[in-house]
């Protein structure tokens, strides 16, 4: 950690930054989380057919279950404390302070969750016949409950990695952690047959040897110290927290239920296929960007003041550029990825995918909405906007899926998002007035609207897959080229552009200073 925490101490003391380098920041970041979150995609699809050989579709459904189950349970125990601590970390200056808040959450979560946990085991029993069924063992609620308790003890230390933006680190642990996993399930699910029961082993053994690494290391360094005001801010900041969460899960995943009821299983999957499609968009782009943001947008308000705020726009300006053009690809050969690797039973899947990349485009707005909200420390504004767009997703879905089936309930989902996106922007620009206008996050979209509805417009029906994506190729070059032509990426930035082409080296060399 000393290396990385130098250059961060380094560039605190020097002064102010210059907007790219925030950017150049920002970019590094994000990118070295995002090959982690390759890296952790790519195993899991790799050992997927390996699964399945040795799991059964029982196995699956009991996994699937408890691991929304303690998902949901985690938001609540949770406490939002996560997003506290990053929050409260960049209150303060001096170290003691910050150390104080990271000791304060490692030791009310391993409470909190260690209570939870000692519930759980007590109710075995009876949470196995809610779940699971009265025909089920109830050692894999048991076992479910444990591994819930055990995560707790990477989750501060990963979050205080991000906190000092030490993403190597992160991705490092992140990836210890997944080998050793994956090592783990080999031997137990693939040679012993242990089945589910070797799932949750392997992420229990995982949570206490890379989990238990991870918050020694970090209390060596911070101290091991409850601080009654710093549990009080934590708690005020991150109970709203809670509700955010649960708001997400009705925006996420209500409409299933709903689908479910008015159509037929298979008209779910199909679904869910698509949604997953379309959420690769939130995978690579969108969760990378959190993880480095939060921390990022922070530091910039808290060592900039209010010159920071040209700088966030400017920064939001980028991500939405980034967000909508691979959206756009996703959108384009969604329908390619379906054929060649899913197969025509499947094909109808790529019917929504569009809709639902534009659903996953307004999701992805959330960290533009509510960095005023953060900065101001508001939480409470984040869980009012995500409680008012679960309340439309809600009504959206029971007006649109009985008719329109997994359209109308893409419709729904991209609605819903839109609508958080617009009510968390307003309550945030009433506490801290940064934002991008609406105008200027709107214009690369309409021309991915216009480039994708040409393209589907131009490939003739039953045309050949490779003219179709021929055809799609030239689609996503000519939203480059357009946005080159009507001024959405700047005279400056085509400058750049240009520069980079001619010496690659130079982005690296950048990026490594940042």
């Amino acid at each position: 950690m000393s290396s990385e925490n130098a250059v961060n101490q380094a560039e605190a003391q020097s002064g102010k930054q210059t907007a790219g380098g925030y950017l150049a920041s920002t970019v590094k970041h994000g990118g070295i989380y995002a090959l982690g979150t390759l890296l952790a995609k790519g195993v899991g699809f790799i050992m997927l057919p390996v699964y399945t050989r040795v799991l059964t579709t029982a196995d699956y459904g009991i996994l699937e279950i408890l691991s929304l189950s303690t998902d949901i349970l985690g938001m609540l125990v949770g406490l939002g404390v996560r997003q506290a601590v990053m929050r409260y970390y960049y209150q303060y200056d001096n170290d003691q302070d910050r150390n104080g808040v990271i000791s304060t959450a490692s030791l009310l979560l391993l409470l909190t969750f260690g209570l939870t946990a000692f519930v759980g085991l007590a109710f075995s029993v009876q949470l196995t016949d809610l779940l699971l069924g009265p025909d089920q063992p109830n050692h894999y609620v048991q076992l479910a409950v444990i591994a819930f308790a055990l995560g707790a003890l990477g989750d501060i230390p990963g979050v205080y990695l991000q906190a000092r933006q030490q993403s190597k680190i992160f991705v490092a642990a992140s990836t210890a952690r997944l080998i050793l996993a994956l090592s783990l399930n080999i031997v137990l699910v693939v040679f012993l047959h242990l089945g589910v029961v070797g799932i949750f082993m392997s992420t229990i053994i995982s949570s206490i040897v890379i989990g238990g690494y991870m918050i020694w290391q970090m209390l060596c360094q911070t101290g091991i110290r409850f601080v009654n005001a710093r549990a009080r801010e934590l708690i005020l900041f991150g109970a709203p927290l809670m509700v955010w969460q649960v708001g997400s899960f009705v925006l996420h995943f209500s409409d299933r239920y709903f689908l479910r009821y008015e159509r037929t299983l298979s008209d779910v999957g199909l679904y869910a296929l698509a949604y997953k499609l379309a959420m690769l968009l939130g995978t690579f782009i969108i969760g990378p960007f959190r993880d480095i943001w939060i921390a990022k947008s922070l530091e910039i308000a808290r060592r900039e003041g209010p010159a920071g705020n040209p700088i966030l726009a400017s920064i939001m300006r980028h991500y939405n550029m980034v967000l909508v053009g691979v959206g756009l690809g996703i959108a384009l050969f969604s329908t390619d990825v379906i054929h060649l690797m899913l197969g025509a039973q499947f094909a109808a899947a790529s019917e929504t995918v569009p809709l639902l990349v534009v659903a996953v485009v307004f999701f992805g707005y959330r960290q533009i909405s509510q960095t005023g909200a953060m900065i101001a420390g508001r939480s409470g504004l984040i869980a009012w906007s995500t409680t008012i767009a679960a309340g439309g997703a809600v009504i959206l879905n029971m007006l649109l899926i009985p008719p329109y089936g997994a359209m109308g309930a893409a419709i729904a989902t991209a609605g819903a998002f839109l609508l958080e996106f617009l009510v968390m922007r307003r309550f945030s620009l009433h506490v801290h007035p940064v934002t991008v206008p609406l105008h200027v996050l709107a214009q690369p979209i309409l021309l991915a609207a216009m480039v994708w509805t040409g393209a589907a417009l131009v490939v003739p029906e039953g045309a050949h897959p490779l003219l179709g994506l021929g055809i799609r190729i030239a689609a996503g070059l000519a939203f480059l080229v357009g946005a080159l032509v009507t001024g959405i990426i700047t005279t400056e930035e085509r400058g750049a552009l240009a520069h980079i082409i001619r010496d690659p080296r130079s982005l690296l060399v950048t990026l490594r200073k940042a």
